[in-house]
């Protein structure tokens, strides 16, 4: 995992914001790391709490609280135990949760946890709030790609991009979407057709998935029946890219993606 203090660009927004005391009221965090995009949700609201204008300290008690994951302006938000999906309702609590002055600090901070697990119900009700946001609260929202949220909520973020700065041709992007076509129209057969040619390269097949990540994503704001399954291919990308970095034999991860997504349809 790389930290997110090694993206510049990142680096200098984070820092920038921070130090001028004007961390923006709605951020948007994307990145194919959890880990990553939860690190560098911690440290901006580690800065919101703490005593010290500039930066997080350390040594305050702000500070030692929110470094041990107990702060109690620091509010985590994820989809309930068993369940795939943050609820309408959970959003709605939050929402009113917002409005309650902050306990020990200056502000109060909501980091919401794959944020792109929100149905639009549920976006449209944070919706309300990132609209007319309380004084003083933040709202940071974490997710693989900005491409799956409505575009009124993204309008309403600081986006920082934690993905990696591989620019996705127009071949993968088109090899993708043709992909998607063709697992929902059944065809398993074509489908290994098309993707026996990344069998001769990993860098093409990482680049494809990647590729498909993404258009799966998008897909999914405009799908109506099929959400569920390119939802769930969406879900895979990440598996199919961690079997890639074990060395795995490539026409049997051809095989395993073609036959895994072919088997979607029938969940």
């Amino acid at each position: 995992m790389i930290s997110w203090d090694k993206n510049e660009k990142v680096r200098s927004s984070v820092l920038g914001f921070i130090k001028s005391g004007r961390i923006p009221h709605a951020i948007m965090i994307e990145g194919e790391s959890d880990d990553c995009k939860l690190q560098l949700a911690l440290y901006i609201a580690a800065a919101a709490v703490c005593d010290s204008q500039g930066s997080p300290c350390g040594q305050c008690k702000n500070c030692h609280l929110a470094s041990v994951g107990t702060h109690p302006d620091i509010t985590r938000v994820s989809a309930i135990d068993g369940k795939k999906f943050l609820s309408v309702a959970q959003i709605r609590e939050l929402r009113a949760d917002a409005f309650v002055k902050a306990h020990s600090a200056s502000h109060r901070v909501f980091i919401i946890e794959d944020a792109h697990r929100m149905n639009e119900q549920a976006q449209n009700a944070l919706l309300k709030v990132l609209e007319e946001p309380p004084k003083n609260v933040i709202f940071i929202l974490l997710v693989p790609s900005k491409t799956i949220l409505l575009d009124t909520i993204i309008s309403r973020c600081v986006l920082l991009s934690l993905l990696e700065s591989v620019a996705l041709d127009n071949t993968n992007s088109e090899t993708a979407d043709k992909f998607i076509d063709l697992l929902l129209s059944g065809s398993e057969y074509e489908m290994l057709k098309l993707l026996t040619p990344l069998e001769k390269s990993r860098a093409d097949a990482e680049d494809f998935f990647k590729a498909l990540s993404v258009c799966a994503a998008k897909r999914i704001k405009a799908s109506g029946g099929h959400a569920r399954v390119l939802d769930a291919l969406f879900d895979d990308t990440k598996y199919y890219l961690d079997l890639l970095a074990t060395n795995i034999n490539m026409p049997l991860l051809i095989s395993l993606a073609v036959s895994r997504s072919k088997g979607l349809l029938d969940k």
